[in-house]
């Protein structure tokens, strides 16, 4: 195959334009697999770089891809060129020949002239850590919410490496100037992928005003999220709690769409439990821009529920790694309970205990029993009744549509009518619908903080 036709193959272009919907990474010619390369330089904790380069290879195994082998260099820093030394590079070009490996993953984001000087050496497929992530969210993506953020990221990531599609049409100028069709049809497509970017980002803030009108519907229950690590178990964490059959699988960003169920129906103030998607080491900024959106439900909560994999070897990682993430998009301040989730993995059986007395309010579950659903359920009760509110409240026979709010989102301890033209509720709930039930003229006899008196 011509190296420059494989090149505009591997980063889904055909010759009249961009195709969206191929994939970033052809599987059609890996051979046996997959070659993992990283780079430690001075000052990097080896540790780490090997951790990352085993998720590395879990975000392969997502894709199906078995990884081969693992290369690792030291070196004092990055070189332009191709990231590695040239050594080093035509060893693992001659170790991906004799284990017939089509694929070379470097964990480590790569400029687009890397990729193409890579490629040229290796003379294989060459993505990086943000490629493979990127390929994992469009395989996954199934709303047309989720399609249009992939696509936008995907689109961003693929416009800077359009330079090297067309070098096969230029033609050698007298003085040494380069022209012809292979610069004006990079042109042509860039302007193309950018006016692509910009209709698919259109698209997107319309998607956006759609969901901030649901969630201002919303705005008088209360709201949960989940949030964690990808693989930490979110997704089963709200079957179990809202007992409905969503299926959750043991891979990497299963979930790239919001899931919006209520706890329990018959609970009031209702409650609502979002699942999100999951959080990774170094994603790429592009995609976390691409789903603010999404991630607009988290940084709406009331509460969120971090759920962490405590049977993970670097579980303190994937904690700092999910608020540095919280952080970014404003959601740091949110309350939150810990969830240490698969306890059911631990050989360690004291490690929970451990943890309940270093995170105050936490809950240690497993998340496959129903006796800790139940659990789990309670504990997100509680932490709510805490600050509800108690108040004794008045409320004309006539206002219907109050009295419905009423029943619809506060707990209703008790009601009296007794008094003529009035009925006397006593409740709890939530200090936004205390303020909406006094905005609509609701005459308080009393008000208590649950706890006070």
């Amino acid at each position: 195959m011509n190296s420059n036709r494989g090149w505009v193959l591997f980063y889904g272009m055909e010759l009249r334009g961009l195709v969206t919907n191929e994939a970033l990474i052809s599987t059609s010619g890996i051979g046996s697999g997959a070659i993992v390369v990283g780079l430690v330089c001075p000052g990097d904790d080896e540790g780490a770089v090997a951790d990352s380069l085993d998720e590395l290879s879990s975000l392969l195994e997502t894709l199906r891809i078995p990884v081969v082998d693992r290369i690792v260099q030291r070196r004092q820093r990055p070189t332009a060129h191709c990231l590695l030394g040239t050594g080093k590079v035509y060893e693992i070009r001659d170790i991906a020949a004799e284990k017939d490996v089509g694929l070379i993953v470097f964990d480590h984001q790569l400029a687009a002239p890397q990729v193409r000087n890579l490629e040229t050496m290796i003379g294989k497929q060459v993505v990086d850590r943000t490629g493979v992530i990127l390929e994992i969210f469009s395989r996954h993506a199934r709303s047309n919410q989720a399609k249009t953020q992939v696509e936008i990221a995907r689109m961003e990531y693929l416009l800077p490496r359009l330079a090297g599609a067309w070098t096969h049409f230029q033609r050698q100028a007298g003085g040494g100037v380069v022209r012809g069709m292979g610069e004006k049809q990079i042109e042509i497509d860039r302007r193309r992928a950018r006016d692509r970017i910009a209709k698919l980002s259109r698209q997107l803030v319309q998607i956006q005003r759609d969901r901030a009108t649901q969630r201002r519907a919303r705005s008088k229950e209360l709201k949960v999220a989940i949030v964690g690590y990808t693989n930490s178990g979110k997704t089963t964490i709200m079957k179990m709690l809202t007992r409905v059959g969503i299926g959750g699988c043991d891979e990497l960003f299963a979930t790239l769409d919001t899931n919006i169920k209520t706890i329990d129906p018959r609970t009031r103030p209702k409650i609502l439990l979002s699942d999100t998607v999951g959080f990774i080491r170094n994603l790429p900024h592009s995609l976390v821009a691409s789903f603010k959106s999404t991630l607009d439900e988290v940084s709406e909560a009331d509460l969120l529920l971090h759920v962490v994999d405590v049977s993970h070897d670097k579980y303190r990682d994937h904690i700092a790694t999910t608020q540095g993430v919280l952080a970014e998009i404003g959601a740091k301040d949110i309350p939150s309970i810990m969830v240490f989730n698969k306890v059911d993995r631990l050989e360690d059986h004291v490690l929970p205990r451990i943890l309940l007395a270093g995170w105050p309010g936490s809950i240690v579950v497993s998340a496959i029993k129903n006796t800790d659903g139940e659990r789990l359920r309670e504990h997100i009760y509680e932490y709510f009744k805490k600050n509800f509110v108690q108040a004794r409240i008045a409320v004309g026979v006539e206002e219907q549509a109050v009295q419905s709010l009423v029943h619809n989102y506060c707990l209703v301890l008790e009601t009296d009518y007794t008094n003529p033209g009035q009925v006397i509720f006593s409740i709890q709930t939530t200090r936004p619908v205390m303020a909406k039930l006094t905005s609509l003229g609701v005459k308080e006899t009393s008000q208590l903080a649950l706890g006070e008196g």
